[in-house]
């Protein structure tokens, strides 16, 4: 299953290789596809009257799911990642695939995404983000509660992924460290947001994580080319690899990804 979510990573990767601004293109689902799944789309509301939209893919002929893969950005990349299964010729060894998105024809609300997906920070640039909060709450009190309904996965393995801003939420889910999820692939996290002031603030004067973290597994990645004048070029930035040599010196299990010759949309279907 890590290998289809790293294939995954890499086809992401592809899909914004002509510009750096996510592209509005929706993948089609493959129709093999629907041999394997029951997709199905519901709508939850956040305790602040926020929408977002549940894309389900859900094994056909079967009631456990030994596996259950949580993503963002669903409009655009749920499809992506279910038409990695489209040559399976049985459900039996497929994960069940929540998405969470927005209820828009687009494949990328900007403005929500930057909203629900960065923590707070100081300065103008980040003034149309920071509810980073808010929306973890949802994933943890409204999300992960009918997804165990629907479902049942409290015995179930949970990997969250998460690109770009995604990327950063998910390491701002990490160090929430509520055991939520066991798996984060962390891929292109925009961790120039805030002057990477959330990472800063969890470490201790060794440079290592105070916490001790209770996912079993980060696989973090980042495309080779990545760079943004002004943002991820500056010297008190901290870059993925050295979030990695963070992780290595906390004791953390985990594995670090550079994918050569790639830019940062770039990163999406590869990993």
């Amino acid at each position: 299953m890590v290998r289809i979510v790293k294939l995954f990573l890499g086809a992401l990767i592809m899909i914004g290789a002509a510009s750096a601004k996510p592209t509005q293109y929706i993948e089609p689902i493959d129709e093999s596809v629907y041999r394997l799944f029951d997709v199905k789309y519901s709508i939850l509301e956040s305790a602040g009257g926020e929408i977002y939209k549940i894309f389900q893919a859900v094994p056909k002929n079967r009631n456990v799911y030994p596996k259950a893969i949580f993503m963002l950005d669903a409009n655009a990349q749920f499809s992506v990642l279910l038409n990695l299964f489209k040559n399976f010729t049985s459900s039996g060894s497929v994960p069940l695939i929540i998405g969470v998105g927005y209820d828009t024809p687009l494949a990328y609300d900007t403005a929500r995404r930057t909203k629900d997906l960065t923590p707070l920070a100081q300065g103008d640039e980040y003034e149309q983000g920071g509810n980073a909060d808010k929306f973890y709450k949802f994933i943890k009190e409204r999300l992960m509660p009918f997804v165990d309904k629907e479902y049942d996965i409290k015995n179930s393995e949970k990997i969250f992924y998460g690109h770009s801003f995604g990327g950063l939420f998910l390491v701002y889910s990490l160090l929430q460290n509520d055991g939520i999820f066991d798996e984060f692939f962390v891929a292109s996290p925009s961790l120039w947001w805030g002057d990477s002031k959330i990472i800063k603030d969890a470490l201790d004067n060794d440079g290592k994580l105070k916490i001790r973290l209770k996912a079993s597994f980060i696989r973090l990645s980042v495309g080779e080319l990545e760079k943004r004048a002004g943002k991820t070029d500056k010297e008190n930035i901290l870059k993925a690899a050295d979030l990695a040599e963070i992780l290595k010196k906390s004791g953390v299990k985990y594995e670090f990804k550079i994918y050569e010759g790639q830019g940062h949309g770039d990163v999406i279907p590869l990993v």
